[in-house]
């Protein structure tokens, strides 16, 4: 057989090949038929060189998604003296007691032994800002215990906290609060949010709950407890200005009953609910498969 011969014998085989084919794919399911007309081409097609990026440096802090590490600016696990990250530089002024039982390793315990307080400009809210942390009483509430979160002061203040019953208002339990007060221009705020707070969630000693303030906009604030949005206001009057010389952030409280405190994040960035909420999974996750602490 001639070697033009053996050419034409195969120029009709693939002639047939391709009809039987043909064929089979008006048989198929139009969606499917298109499907793998793609796939055909995209097979015969050269591969595109892939883009590859610089690499990226693991966190050495295995408390922080690597989601959150871009803007974060203060992180204290206390698994030392000192907080794992201070790019705000913040100035530690007021320090809470070494705790063994933190919700991950070591944690802090506030009340009579003090608060954890920090002073940096980096703390203002009239740019975005999130402070979140793990907190648990060391006593079961009464109806009259109350207890403080977070602070920020500057000219006003921001701050979320814990109300019981007292002399001074009509509280008869436990009641969560969010104020913003004193600042020049800009309504009072005296958010009483969840005057049941006790009915909501388990304020018992030992029982860990996560907190985060998250402000955005210079105007929103709003408060996430446990992963969710719990209550949020916005200014009226004007915005959040650097002049209100907002720098000092407080979280835990004063007095008794004490607080513990643990995994205080601070981000230059307002979290959305979606991220504070595969935050809260994550880090329970990992305490109950008790994944270390560093």
């Amino acid at each position: 057989m001639s070697a033009s011969s053996g050419c034409c014998h195969s120029e009709t085989a693939n002639h047939a090949n391709r009809a039987n084919g043909e064929k089979q794919m008006n048989r198929l399911p139009l969606g499917l038929a298109a499907m793998v007309g793609l796939l055909s081409a995209s097979c015969r097609a050269p591969m595109s060189p892939v883009a590859v990026g610089p690499p990226r440096e693991l966190s050495p802090h295995l408390g922080v998604p690597p989601a959150l590490e871009d803007r974060l600016i203060y992180y204290n696990g206390f698994e030392g003296a000192e907080a794992e990250t201070n790019a705000a530089k913040a100035a530690q002024v007021g320090k809470a007691a070494p705790a063994p039982d933190g919700m991950r390793g070591r944690g802090a315990l506030t009340g009579k032994s003090g608060v954890l307080h920090l002073r940096s400009p980096e703390l203002s809210p009239h740019k975005p800002l999130t402070a979140m942390f793990w907190w648990a009483l060391t006593e079961d509430a009464k109806p009259e215990t109350g207890f403080g979160l977070v602070h920020l002061q500057g000219r006003g203040f921001v701050s979320h906290f814990a109300a019981g019953r007292g002399p001074w208002c009509a509280l008869q339990r436990n009641a969560a609060v969010l104020q913003v007060y004193s600042f020049p221009g800009i309504q009072n705020v005296n958010g009483i949010y969840d005057a049941s707070w006790a009915e909501h969630i388990e304020l018992k000693a030992g029982v860990w709950h996560h907190t985060a303030l998250v402000i955005q906009g210079a105007s929103l604030v709003e408060v996430y407890t446990d992963g969710r949005l719990a209550w949020r206001t916005r200014n009226d009057g004007r915005p959040f200005h650097e002049d209100d010389k907002v720098g000092e952030v407080t979280v835990g409280t004063r007095g008794t009953p004490g607080l513990l405190i643990d995994e205080v994040l601070i981000l230059r960035r307002a979290l959305t609910a979606a991220e504070l909420a595969d935050y809260v999974t994550a880090i329970r996750q990992m305490r109950e498969v008790g994944y270390p602490s560093h």
